[in-house]
């Protein structure tokens, strides 16, 4: 529980964050209960407001969303992604040639850390990428701009360039998994996020519901998905713990981000455009679903971009989930390589 002193805090805090992701949903805007909470945490910010955002709602907030999107792989996705596996090779070719592409832009160009370059760089996963970025102290203005950059306008441009005249698809029916199930899950969850907590792992309560979830489902042994008040509530709590760690931000440096965001977004499609054209000639995609499937965006606004254009389901959740997977996959690892740079010698006697 908050400290009694930070109980007001914590109210405008949340306030803010439910203004923003009420305001975005009314507007269409993609990722609303993230993006917007994040946005209205970081108006309150610049407005010179305390923020509030304990620990505990922070590691619930990255549990659910670890459940969830590892609730994700289920053995009909598994099957899903056996049927497409040169799209998906090169999908995993495009996401690096996206990620180096972007990266350099950022650090040669506009002189940003490498580090945070990175993240900023690292396409579709733009929930965990925000959640291991703030946990691990970047510089979470410059990460979060230029992630919601590039899923604002590809799903602002995305609806034009894909014409569709007859739907090909139609949103499956997802089963929601019953209370004594979730229950276990979430038991499941906990222990092993306790325990990725006790080895020290980055974000171990959103690694930890995303392993839990994963086991679980992959295997068939809980079947369902969490309720979707789950995933908003995930979103929300993210998106209020990613604002609150962006401290300083002022409108002259919103307008000084807008450059590197949008040259970090141009190398990032001119990636994804050879990506798609060869799925196309080599893999035999159709055009429309290659677009959607390797656009550099946000997971859930992809895969409901694309379902609202009758696009295959299975094929964008295959691709969109992949991505997703491989790079919190590899979050991990660029964390761990990141905490050793920053780690002194001991050899110097530090």
């Amino acid at each position: 529980m908050p400290e009694p002193g930070a109980f007001w805090p914590l109210l405008r805090t949340v306030a803010a964050g439910l203004a923003g992701a009420l305001v975005f949903a009314a507007l269409g805007l993609p990722a609303a209960w993230l993006s917007g909470a994040m946005v209205g945490v970081v108006v309150l910010l610049a407005t010179g407001s305390r923020v509030a955002m304990p620990d505990l709602l922070r590691d619930v907030g990255l549990l659910f969303a670890g459940v969830a999107m590892g609730s994700a792989i289920t053995p009909e996705l598994l099957e899903a992604m056996g049927r497409y596996p040169l799209s998906l090779l090169i999908l995993t070719v495009t996401i690096v040639g996206i990620t180096l592409a972007s990266r350099f832009v950022l650090v040669h160009l506009f002189g940003w850390p490498r580090d945070v370059a990175l993240f900023g760089s690292l396409p579709g996963a733009m929930s965990v990428v925000l959640a291991t970025s703030a946990a691990s102290g970047l510089d979470m203005s410059r990460v979060a701009i230029v992630q919601a950059f590039r899923v604002f306008v590809l799903v602002a441009i995305l609806p034009s360039v894909v014409s569709v005249s007859a739907t090909t698809g139609s949103l499956p029916v997802a089963q929601i998994i019953s209370a004594p199930a979730f229950a276990a899950l979430m038991a499941l969850a906990v222990s092993l996020a306790l325990l990725f907590e006790r080895i020290r792992m980055l974000a171990p309560f959103m690694f930890g519901g995303m392993a839990a979830g994963a086991l679980t489902h992959a295997t068939g042994w809980l079947p369902g998905m969490p309720p979707p008040f789950i995933m908003d509530a995930a979103m929300f709590l993210i998106g209020i713990f990613a604002g609150s760690r962006v401290a300083g931000i002022t409108l002259q440096g919103l307008r000084a981000m807008f450059l590197p965001a949008l040259a970090s977004f141009i190398a990032a499609m001119a990636v994804a455009t050879l990506g798609v054209i060869a799925a196309v000639v080599v893999a035999g995609v159709k055009p429309a679903e290659a677009i959607i499937a390797f656009a550099p965006g946000g997971l859930e606004a992809m895969i409901v971009l694309g379902i609202a254009l009758g696009l295959d389901p299975l094929y964008l959740a295959s691709h969109h989930v992949g991505r997703f997977v491989a790079v919190a996959a590899a979050l991990p690892f660029l964390l761990r390589r990141r905490a050793r740079a920053f780690r002194p010698d001991a050899s110097s006697g530090a």
